[in-house]
């Protein structure tokens, strides 16, 4: 699934209405999102444990590098899978 908007606390309610939908998807393409904050975070976080249920993984393709520190600070990195990606981040696939 192809997200386009930041993943902030303003955009929240409108990734929530679609989360049904969202949260059906085992791969979420960041590419085009520019900003992530600690509630896109936790959206992420909720969408991966929602896969885990069914016994899938969410694969996230190139994260914003505001991503990275904030799932290190938070230790959520275990929950995702990074797809490889051209971003140029240093994280690459972990």
């Amino acid at each position: 699934m192809k997200l386009t908007r930041p993943l902030i606390r303003e955009q929240l309610p409108a990734y929530w209405a679609e989360r049904h939908a969202l949260f059906a998807e085992d791969n979420a393409e960041l590419g085009e999102v520019e900003q992530i904050d600690s509630v896109g975070l936790a959206f992420l976080v909720q969408w991966s444990q929602a896969l885990s249920a069914a016994g899938r993984g969410l694969t996230l393709s190139a994260p914003p590098a505001s991503f990275y520190p904030l799932a290190d600070l938070y230790g959520v990195s275990e929950l995702f899978t990074l797809a490889d990606n051209d971003s140029g981040s240093q994280h690459g696939s972990e």
